[in-house]
């Protein structure tokens, strides 16, 4: 009979903490394992007609061989369900060619992006669905990125936002909904997106990456929202260390949720998807709703 040491005893626990954890970080990626996030978002001088408007965003998509299309149809589901006014897509709809250490892995998947879209084919909104591009979206190359915007006009009629504004009306009164190309891409223009607009009605920017935030600061002007995605929620979040990893400049400041910054708020989702590893550690998918109040 062996001998069972303490440092045996350690060991093997870890071995089983960490085997635990891989287990149900793979369990967090499944379809069955997706959650709804439901906010209300108070924004004041909101016009009476857009109170209560249901907004349903889907971000990280991260279409690639590890990412079941499963996620993308049950998240449409959810979706759907909610009966949305308003649905955001706010990049990453594809992993593609990914910035890894001091080189890319990976390339663009023509099949697994027409895959990701068949999944999504049932989402409307009355009011339409806008979307954003992702640093993974523009590290796959012009042919990816010109793939993944007609591949969304043509099967979601989805309208892209970048760099502009668009003016969303209901009943007789307007909010300005406007998006730009990600952040760490080198046409990102918040300038443009803002042009020509006066500082009444309330204004919602889409953007990927919520370091955006850097640029409302430096322009000065106003934004009520900031609708963005980007940061995985951590997809990795460990019992006492927390997110080992975040790609922001700010930490862990936009890595989950709403975050005030003064007047301005900004919800930050987890996302559909997962990148390099099939895991979500205690960080499950996330469909958002947002209710403005």
């Amino acid at each position: 009979m062996k001998k069972w040491t303490r440092r045996k005893v350690i060991v093997n626990g870890f071995r089983g903490v960490v085997i635990l954890g891989a287990g149900k970080g793979f369990y967090n990626t499944t379809p069955l394992h997706m959650e709804l996030s439901d906010n209300k978002i108070k924004i004041d001088g909101l016009p009476e007609s857009f109170r209560g408007l249901k907004i349903a965003q889907l971000t990280d998509l991260h279409a690639s061989a590890i990412v079941s299309n499963k996620l993308f149809s049950n998240a449409a589901r959810l979706v759907m369900s909610q009966k949305p006014d308003l649905i955001f897509l706010t990049g990453d709809f594809v992993s593609g060619s990914t910035k890894f250490l001091s080189g890319h892995i990976g390339e663009f998947n023509r099949r697994h992006f027409d895959e990701s879209i068949e999944a999504l084919s049932g989402l409307k909104a009355p009011l339409g669905i806008y979307g954003v591009l992702g640093n993974h979206d523009f590290w796959s190359g012009p042919t990816a990125l010109e793939t993944i915007m007609t591949g969304f006009e043509k099967k979601l009629e989805v309208k892209w936002l970048r760099n502009e504004s668009v003016t969303i009306e209901k009943g007789g009164e307007i909010i300005h909904l406007l998006g730009v190309d990600d952040y760490w891409s080198p046409g990102c223009s918040l300038g443009k997106a803002y042009k020509g607009l006066d500082n009444w009605p309330v204004k919602i920017l889409l953007s990927h990456n919520p370091d955006i935030n850097e640029e409302i600061d430096l322009l000065g002007e106003r934004i009520d929202l900031v609708v963005s995605g980007h940061t995985h929620g951590g997809q990795i979040v460990a019992p006492l260390i927390g997110q080992p990893v975040i790609p922001s400049k700010y930490g862990q400041k936009y890595r989950a949720g709403l975050v005030r910054d003064g007047a301005r708020q900004t919800y930050v989702s987890r996302g559909i998807g997962h990148l390099l590893l099939p895991l979500r550690l205690n960080c499950p998918p996330e469909v958002t709703l947002i209710r403005l109040v």
